[in-house]
């Protein structure tokens, strides 16, 4: 991942040897033998192939070492060297070892080193259990995604170092796995959650740290740049939109969603276990479900995918025909006449993404950027090659047919020609060992199942040696399947973060992975075979989290909104009102929950108006709606204080009202009304009494979003909604608060104002001085934090707190 692992496993190596870092260490094993010493280490090194040559190049670079490659011709020669004591190191590659183990077994090594040993995690795969026999004394494994899919995996690369340490997978399961999952989703109960945190810590804090040793790029941040990673929603075009529709409406999608309904026989068992097991043409519905799922990533991206191209076998043919026919019935046979033409390659509405990344790229290529696009389709990479030759940017390719030394001579062109533009690289090729920091620009053109390829291709071009910031851009198609595999990737990736270091993070997700009976928004194959044509599914999950927590009572805003939200902006003199434009796209994403932390400073750095290009780009391509994936990963004040209230609870070993602990924490209320909260504080007889609003009228809305433009000093709402597009989460609840303290504050000011104007006559002189006294006291009142993170109301208002939350808005403008 760019931490230098290559040169940290040299440094050991020479440690280990007794070796002393310069030219003695040549000839260090000779003298040994020479002396009569019997024994001398020897290293396997085992490795992906595309890391070969980086390994030996590494360890003569950085020390003395005899080391020689077992692989390829001279293979042989380099086994009897290392039984015959010649060589210290002997690199291999993982298919080579697993075709030649037993031979390579013969010899005793005294430590093998599994670089990019997440290769293992497949406990059944022939790979590990060849690595699973290999002789030698210790086992070291290096990765820097040891968590990709599930906690077994950790479990399998763990057994692999200390055979029979960690229990048998069953037990990992129970004791690890299931807690950890169960509790991490979006309905856990107290108990669940309390079970969850504990898990993690334990596992964390007690388990690990004998075997596991982690280093993050923090350590190494100030040898580094910024990175941003912006995840794009892309709209398909209508012609997309159209076949997606038609081939979820088609005979064989129509079957599969049914698939675990009850069966219409009364058996009460489900459909595709009784009586509809297979199609109508006698084939198991079972075999269509991956061909389905590809030709759904198909629409996704490019159209010309689904026409069948004439080098395939004739039964894929067929198949791609029956979809192509399913999927465009209108326009089938002119494209599958024409399958061969560039025509189809070139049609702009076969692809939103092209229409996207087109415009990204011309404004990189004039602001003198290097670009990396990865795929991991094949297909589609040349696709885009040949869009590529259409313009006039200079193109460089890569992918698995390329061999090793071809491989490393293309990505040496493209690091030191500076007309080289664009580089597009297969995701499972060129994800791994490749070193591209000439590349400022990263394009993930289609999101993977596994996050792990995402996040190695990204550091690809973020690694030591990068002298640019690095920005990053996930292109995923809104509505469709790969909105569901990037959803995945986010459950994924914060299981890995509660597996590494117990992050208590945000619980987005109803579903538990490997639970069949809780499928949730991202499991199942009714969650995979649906399109939402005019949503993004993310941003409502993302909202319908933001507004559980809020309901949950913890870490609420400081201030009085009962007032603030008042639509009195004409009366405040805060706002003109302004012709309507095109503001709106820009205001998609101001609605977030509210919180505090420093907005003077915020706004100290915006108070000059900047408009955002790339977020200008984006919105002119049709694009509503992005956000950074940093700001989804990770915890929130809400999540950490609702873990340790559990936690908490779990010690206590009891609950007054819930002593099971069986409540779910968020409650399940979808309805769009207004609701109410009774939270409770630590049993000081404390209570608040918190009012939610949905759905605020749209035009006030618009005159509030103009308001802050001007009172923050930008001309227009346009510059302001720009700005705000490129904020995180935190800048723009900083930026609310700001501005609805403000707003507060001229209110209480105009009636402190009404107040003196009413009050007359030389008797109440005194007592208008009193009242005045009093008003502006309570300006200066701010709202006091409770330990567990309830708040109190204003003292100078007892009324209900009210808090605007976006909720699942039409226009989501604010």
């Amino acid at each position: 991942m760019g931490l230098g692992k290559t040169v940290q496993v040299a440094a050991f190596l020479t440690a280990a040897f007794g070796k002393t870092g310069d030219e003695r260490d040549s000839k260090r094993m000779r003298k040994m033998r020479r002396a009569g010493d019997s024994w001398y280490p020897r290293v396997l090194i085992v490795c992906p192939g595309s890391l070969i040559q980086n390994w030996k190049n590494e360890l003569n670079r950085w020390g003395w070492w005899h080391v020689d490659l077992f692989h390829g011709v001279g293979k042989d020669d380099a086994l009897q060297s290392a039984k015959a004591g010649r060589i210290e190191i002997m690199i291999t590659t993982y298919t080579t070892y697993k075709k030649s183990y037993e031979a390579v077994n013969d010899v005793e090594w005294d430590c093998v080193v599994a670089d990019e040993c997440h290769v293992l995690k497949d406990r059944k795969s022939e790979t590990t259990k060849a690595m699973d026999r290999v002789n030698s004394l210790c086992r070291i494994g290096l990765t820097g995604t040891a968590i990709q899919n599930k906690y077994e995996e950790l479990w399998t690369l763990l057994n692999w170092t200390n055979p029979g340490h960690f229990g048998t997978l069953a037990e990992w399961t129970q004791a690890i796995t299931k807690p950890l999952t169960v509790g991490q989703s979006h309905d856990a109960t107290l108990k669940q959650l309390s079970l969850a945190r504990t898990t993690a810590k334990k596992l964390v804090n007690n388990l690990l740290p004998e075997f596991f040793l982690r280093r993050m790029k923090t350590l190494i941040a100030h040898q580094l740049p910024k990175k941003s990673d912006k995840v794009v929603f892309c709209p398909l075009t209508d012609v997309q939109r159209e076949a997606y529709q038609n081939f979820l409406e088609g005979e064989m999608i129509s079957f599969v969603a049914k698939v675990s309904e009850d069966c219409d026989c009364g058996s009460k068992r489900k459909r595709g276990w009784c009586c509809y097991k297979t199609l109508p043409d006698g084939e198991p519905w079972k075999k269509i479900i991956f061909p389905c799922i590809i030709t759904l990533q198909k629409l996704s991206n490019h159209l010309t995918l689904l026409i069948p191209s004439s080098v395939d076998p004739s039964t894929k043919q067929n198949s791609e025909l029956n979809a192509l026919q399913t999927c465009l019935p209108n326009d089938w046979e002119d494209l599958y006449r024409n399958r061969d033409s560039m025509l189809n390659l070139a049609n702009p509405e076969f692809c939103g993404k092209w229409k996207i990344l087109s415009k990204l790229l011309r404004f990189w290529h004039e602001s003198g950027d290097k670009v990396l696009v990865f795929s991991h389709s094949v297909r589609l990479l040349r696709i885009l090659q040949h869009l590529f030759h259409n313009t006039s940017y200079n193109v460089s390719y890569l992918d698995g047919s390329l061999g090793y030394e071809e491989r490393q001579r293309v990505v040496d062109d493209f690091n030191t020609d500076p007309n080289q533009f664009v580089f597009l690289i297969s995701t499972k090729a060129g994800g791994v060992g490749l070193n591209i920091t000439s590349a400022n620009k990263v394009v993930i053109f289609d999101p993977h199942w596994n996050p792990a390829y995402d996040l190695q291709a990204q550091d690809r071009a973020y690694r030591i040696g990068q002298t640019r910031d690095v920005d990053v851009f996930r292109l995923v198609s809104a509505g469709t399947i790969e909105e569901i595999v990037y959803a995945r990737q986010i459950y994924k990736q914060q299981q890995a973060n509660i597996g590494y270091n117990a992050s208590n993070e945000r619980r987005y997700f109803k579903g538990v992975q490997q639970d069949k009976t809780r499928k949730g928004e991202i499991f199942g194959l009714s969650n995979l075979f649906s399109f939402h044509a005019d949503q993004v599914v993310l941003r409502e999950i993302v909202n319908k989290t933001n507004i559980a927590e809020a309901k949950a009572g913890v870490d609420l805003t400081e201030i009085d909104m009962s007032k603030a939200v008042t639509d009195e902006d004409d009366e405040l003199g805060l706002v003109k009102q302004e012709e309507k434009d095109e503001e709106d796209g820009g205001m998609s994403q101001l609605a977030k929950l509210l919180t505090t932390e420093n907005p003077e400073e915020l706004l100290q750095s915006k108070k000059k108006p900047k408009s955002d290009v790339i977020a200008g780009i984006l919105a002119s391509a049709g694009v509503e709606y992005t956000h950074e994936n940093s700001e989804v990963i990770g915890t929130s004040k809400v999540e950490a204080q609702l873990s340790r209230r559990a936690e908490l609870a779990a010690l206590r070993g009891s609950q007054a009202d819930d002593p099971e602990g069986n409540s779910a924490l968020f409650a399940d209320d979808e309805s769009g009304a207004e609701s109410e909260l009774e939270q409770s504080g630590d049993g000081d007889g404390r209570s608040l009494r918190m009012h939610y609003r949905y759905r605020p009228p749209q035009g006030v809305m618009r005159r509030q979003f103009c308001s802050m433009a001007k009172e923050f000093g930008f001309n227009n709402a346009t510059d302001f909604a720009l700005v705000v597009e490129s904020w995180t989460q935190e800048q723009r609840r900083n930026c609310l608060d700001t501005f609805y303290r403000s707003r507060e504050v001229k209110l209480l000011e105009r009636e402190l104002a009404e107040l003196k104007a009413e009050t007359k006559g030389p008797k109440l002189e005194r007592g208008e001085e009193e009242t005045g006294e009093a008003v502006g006291r309570d300006v200066m009142i701010k709202a006091e934090r409770t330990e567990t993170g309830t708040t109190r109301p204003l003292a100078s208002n007892k009324k209900p707190t009210t808090i605007f939350l976006s909720d699942d808005d039409e226009d989501d403008e604010l």
